[in-house]
């Protein structure tokens, strides 16, 4: 069955390169039975006379060419387009391109609801119908045409036709009905063009219109070349006009783009345009984690966030039935929170995620945050999974292998020994060692790859999972950041002859937290001329710190690319680490050698193993003993061992650094090596209603279909920038704009964005 004709109204003036695109693609998607009114108002371009020519010679049926005896002005040639039709009309600028089902959809959602004025669809310059980017003229998309986003949109669609407070006038389905009951546009106001769609959708909401958004639909606009030159003088001179006509419109749309309610829409289209074309081509990995900060977290990002572009990435953070999705693929990160209900398999959950992001790889750093569940969805997925070694929480509940004095245990492996020890530890008794580690065995057999980041890690994970092809790729850092100059904020020192002995990082128990305040405290007491300075935090004192005698001084959280500075500031040239457990790999090692400083480690782990291997620091003899990891610094620092410090200086500047580049190649290496031999079983997709609602809860936005009551800085801000719009087109206001700075407008206009 058609749906009821609609007159196509294009008025023309110059812009003879858009024109043909524009009415090549309205030709290639308009049935039949509409009619395509192309009405030329003078243009200058003898161009257009003979393009209108050509057209008529090609007597198609729906064109219907016309040419104004004068230059009637944007909004006359409009009105006249109006008024030779009885039937609804979509008003098309000329510099658009449609897209495939254009009209139909329009239509279709004008038959949702007979109270619908106007429609307007996405665009990539639309203002508040802008995609993907809002309120912004936006690019397409590399290597995508309109075809492409309009696919994407269409997909995700859900087809809600949100009200919006104008409609926009690139491409505006008008209701004949309409028409006849409020009139044709102000063309005595807006004669040439600016503010009159906006003038006739305020007057629509007046009548009791709506004016909406039709979500499934995008139509690419150039912009505004039939007018270009006269853009800025129309807008300051229509926009003062409108206000006075409508002194609201202002407050509408601006607590419109404070609520920015379609952004889930726009955000859900983003995640399907990243399957779209090429991108869609490649094969999609989930990382999974926990929900806690730290090297874990700092890897997973570096590898989602590489510019390899050989995958998808997708990062799930786990929250016990909580679970959120990170979606960095268009370019702005897009977050889904979804909810497991209590009757879920956790199989199909996971499973239908995978299917909806088109998943065809989950790689799992980190179980903590939904151990059983993970466990009980790996094990029947029909994607195939492989697993990182971060920590030893497979193999320990307590993560880094520490026995009951929070020592390392050195990965002790008899199960009775183990019991023992975790029976005596109230966090983790009742905890069935054999069980724990044999559903572990279980999830380790079934993966088709495992990752450690050293050698050493390797071979301790393989002390309690045998297996022969655990694949060693070292953790990466980013060489092209640029260093920092700029602290934005640090303590000071007192200018004396104490050495700084510096800690860095975050640094709890297992990192060393009650070994670093006997250090302190036996520094003290021993009257070593020694300060101690942590780069980062601590678990008791995460905010900026100095004791009273500055022998200890936090100074609090810090970027890697202020790294060397800090250390310069706080004159610190040997790095300690203190640490109760091994580590697996060690950022902040890494930090420390990048900027110059040697090292002195414990004798576990892989702090161990890359020093012994670089040479750029020095080992601890007695790492459990306090005083004794004193004598070492004493020792290392004497004058008579300089010459020895600065050759372990050199080699801390020496030691070969993996970039995130290479790491996240070689990963992707073992990803593609993996799919080649392994076939993808996808369940069926989550609903786009799901989708869209899980946006809606992670955006925090579910509520903004409603009426928001604006804060009282929003009130105020709002009363400023509608002032400031009053201003702006007047003889103070431009004098204003001319010399407030580019920059100071620029930080008004995102505020208010924000």
């Amino acid at each position: 069955m058609l749906s009821p004709a609609i007159d196509i109204i294009i008025p023309v003036y110059n812009a003879y390169d858009d024109l043909q695109r524009c009415l090549d693609s309205v030709l290639r998607t308009t049935k039949p039975h509409h009619r395509i009114i192309m009405i030329d108002d003078c243009s200058t371009d003898s161009r257009i006379a003979d393009y209108f020519e050509t057209q008529r010679s090609a007597a198609d049926p729906r064109l219907w060419l016309l040419q104004n005896d004068t230059n009637l002005g944007f909004v006359s040639t409009v009105n006249r387009g109006m008024s030779l039709s009885h039937n609804d009309v979509v008003l098309l600028n000329s510099d658009t391109i449609v897209t495939s089902g254009w009209l139909e959809k329009l239509c279709h959602c004008a038959d949702s609801d007979p109270h619908i004025g106007t429609i307007t669809p996405f665009s990539n310059n639309a203002e508040i119908c802008s995609f993907p980017n809002f309120c912004q003229d936006n690019a397409l998309p590399q290597g995508m045409n309109a075809e492409d986003v309009n696919c994407a949109i269409e997909a995700a669609a859900l087809r809600i036709y949100p009200d919006i407070p104008t409609g926009v006038g690139f491409c505006m389905f008008i209701r004949r009905r309409l028409l006849n009951k409020i009139g044709l546009f102000d063309a005595v106001t807006f004669r040439l063009g600016y503010g009159e769609e906006n003038d006739f959708c305020m007057r629509a909401l007046a009548a009791g219109w709506r004016n909406v958004l039709c979500d499934d639909t995008f139509v690419q606009h150039v912009g505004n070349c039939s007018f270009s030159t006269k853009k800025k003088t129309l807008a300051e001179e229509n926009m003062q006009r409108l206000l006075a006509k409508h002194p609201d419109y202002m407050q509408r749309v601006m607590a419109f783009i404070a609520a920015d309610p379609i952004k889930p829409i726009r955000q859900l289209a983003q995640s399907f345009l990243a399957l779209t074309g090429t991108a869609g081509d490649k094969p999609g990995i989930l990382h999974i984690m926990h929900g806690r900060s730290g090297g874990t977290e700092q890897h997973t990002r570096s590898l989602i966030h590489s510019d390899g572009g050989g995958c998808r990435h997708y990062l799930l953070v786990t929250m016990d039935d909580v679970w959120q999705l990170k979606d960095a693929n268009s370019g702005e990160l897009l977050t889904y929170q979804f909810n497991r209900q209590p009757d879920q398999l956790w199989t199909d959950f996971l499973a239908s995620l995978c299917a909806s992001f088109r998943i065809h790889l989950c790689h799992v750093h980190h179980l903590a945050g939904c151990r059983p569940g993970l466990l009980e969805a790996m094990r029947n997925l029909g994607i195939p999974f492989g697993f990182s070694v971060h920590d030893f929480f497979l193999a320990c509940p307590t993560i880094n292998l520490l026995d009951t004095t929070g020592i390392y245990c050195g990965s002790e492996t008899d199960a009775s020994r183990c019991q023992n020890c975790l029976n005596a530890q109230p966090d983790f008794r009742g905890i069935d060692i054999v069980a724990w580690r044999a559903v572990h065995a279980d999830f380790i057999e079934r993966a088709v790859f495992v990752i450690a980041p050293s050698d050493l890690a390797a071979e301790m994970f393989r002390r309690y999972f045998p297996r022969n092809d655990v694949r060693v790729i070292q953790h990466g850092v980013d060489l092209t950041a640029n260093r920092s100059n700029a602290l934005t904020s640090a303590l000071l020192l007192p200018k004396d002859a104490y050495q700084s002995i510096g800690v860095l990082g975050a640094i709890g128990p297992v990192k060393g937290a009650r070994q670093l305040e006997r250090l302190v405290a036996r520094s003290r007491e021993r009257k070593l001329p020694f300060r101690w300075v942590v780069v980062g935090y601590m678990d008791r004192q995460f905010q900026p710190y100095q004791s009273a005698d500055t022998l200890l001084t936090v100074h609090g959280q810090y970027t890697p690319d202020h790294m060397e500075d800090l250390l310069d500031h706080y004159r610190i040239n040997l790095v300690v680490f203190p640490s109760a457990g091994p580590e697996t790999y060690c950022y902040t090692l890494t930090e420390a050698w990048m900027a110059g400083r040697p090292a002195l480690v414990p004798p576990i782990g892989a702090l161990y193993e890359r020093v012994q291997t670089n040479g750029a620091g020095w080992i601890m003899q007695d790492w459990c003993d306090t005083d004794a990891i004193l004598d070492d610094i004493i020792s290392i620092l004497r004058p008579e061992n300089s010459t020895d410090f600065v050759h372990k200086q050199a080699q801390a500047r020496a030691v070969p650094v993996t970039s995130v580049r290479d790491m996240a190649n070689a990963t992707e290496m073992v990803y593609h090596e993996v799919l080649s031999r392994q076939a993808v079983k996808f369940a069926a997709p989550l609903p786009q209603t799901t989708l869209y609602t899980a946006l809606q809860t992670a955006l925090g936005v579910a509520a903004a279909n409603k009426h928001r009551t604006l804060s009282i800085g929003e009130h105020w801000l709002l009363r400023l920038a509608h002032l400031g719009l009053r201003l702006r087109y007047t003889l103070l206001g431009r004098w204003l704009y001319r010399i407030i700075p580019v920059r100071w407008q620029q930080i008004l206009k995102k505020r208010l964005l924000a």
